[in-house]
């Protein structure tokens, strides 16, 4: 029976496509064993969890003054691990978590399957790129890779696509009788949009009922107010939750822009500048041409964004088109294609 390693974490963006990745994975050959190995952030764990899966939690070494000596301790781990599970293969789904497992499988020599999200990689897969087998793109790139380079897309969790607007309606307890937007800053969130939330309220809930996924810790409008509904995070109700929605604003992670595309919805994009390469600025750019959403800086944020909003909420016809548009960035058979490159590496009869 093959064992295969998946390895990625630091945030549900790279959690969730990975977990997508591994049941197409089974699916395909049920002889396959999974095992995880995934970063001490608790939101990875916990995600984890609820999907059934039983993680290996690893520090990881982020760049810092201590980061020679955090890394030379989850090496040595990484290599007591792989020397006790055996893996055929390694799937690396990125983090700063993947750098000592993925060095040590290097080392060994198992074959390394990486998968990048975003249009530019941050530091960890572009590391992680010099040792890979293969790199599977969720973006086409114009960059050279010594590995063998596959074009996939992004994979979406099972069923995330599949939600019914009833169930949403009943989970919020919104009307349905006015456009929905969701909002949105990945499973972290981002306190930039829940604070233009708190300042814009009464003006947003004069064209829209709202849906506001906050992140954990972090605060949306206190108390129970009409047309408003809100919680910090939604594991398998997302589905419902987007069926649910007219448009969104988000930010511009991949994994994010996966799901809004897999589901239709007319997007505004608020990057987050700066992160990883700028790589959320290097997303929206490139997923705002295909049309199905505007990307808005968010210094522009208070000339701007809530005329924006107002214009999406107030044309049905503007949103079917954008919905249309944005769908055209799915890749419903990314699992299964990253599934297939990582099976390649199987023994036969595996």
């Amino acid at each position: 029976m093959a064992l295969l390693l998946f390895v990625g974490g630091g945030s549900i963006g790279h959690i969730a496509p990975a977990v997508a990745v591994a049941r197409a994975l089974t699916n395909l050959n049920p002889l396959s064993t999974i095992h995880f190995v995934c970063s001490r952030n608790g939101e990875d764990e916990t995600f984890l969890m609820k999907e059934g899966i039983h993680p290996t939690c690893l520090d990881a070494p982020r760049l810092s003054l201590r980061f020679p000596w955090r890394f030379f301790h989850a090496y040595r781990r990484s290599l007591v691990l792989l020397e006790t599970l055996h893996p055929q293969a390694i799937f690396s789904k990125g983090g700063y978590v993947s750098l000592p497992v993925c060095f040590a499988a290097h080392s060994m020599g198992i074959p390394i399957v990486l998968h990048e999200s975003d249009v530019v990689s941050g530091y960890a897969n572009w590391l992680v790129g010099h040792w890979a087998t293969d790199i599977c793109l969720g973006f086409p790139d114009a960059a050279k890779h010594k590995a063998q380079v596959h074009i996939t897309g992004n994979p979406i969790r099972p069923g995330v696509d599949a939600g019914k607007r009833a169930d949403g309606l009943l989970l919020t307890g919104l009307s349905g009788n006015r456009p929905i937007l969701l909002i949105m800053g990945g499973s972290q969130g981002a306190e930039t949009l829940n604070a233009f939330v708190r300042t814009h309220f009464n003006e947003l809930l004069t064209f829209c009922d709202i849906i506001h996924l906050t992140g954990h810790g972090k605060a949306g409008v206190q108390g129970q107010r009409s047309g408003y509904w809100t919680r910090a995070f939604a594991h398998e109700e997302i589905r419902h939750l987007y069926a649910a929605s007219a448009f969104s604003l988000s930010r511009a992670g991949a994994s994010a822009i996966a799901e809004l595309s897999a589901n239709g919805i007319p997007s505004v994009l608020v990057p987050l500048r700066g992160a990883a390469h700028d790589h959320q600025y290097a997303n929206a750019l490139k997923a705002e041409g295909s049309g199905g959403c505007t990307v808005i800086q968010q210094r522009d944020m208070e000339k701007v964004l809530l005329p924006t909003l107002r214009s999406l909420a107030q044309d049905s016809v503007l949103r079917q088109t954008m919905g249309v548009k944005m769908r055209s960035l799915s890749h419903p058979d990314a699992a299964l294609q990253i599934a297939k490159v990582i099976a390649r590496h199987l023994a036969p009869g595996e």
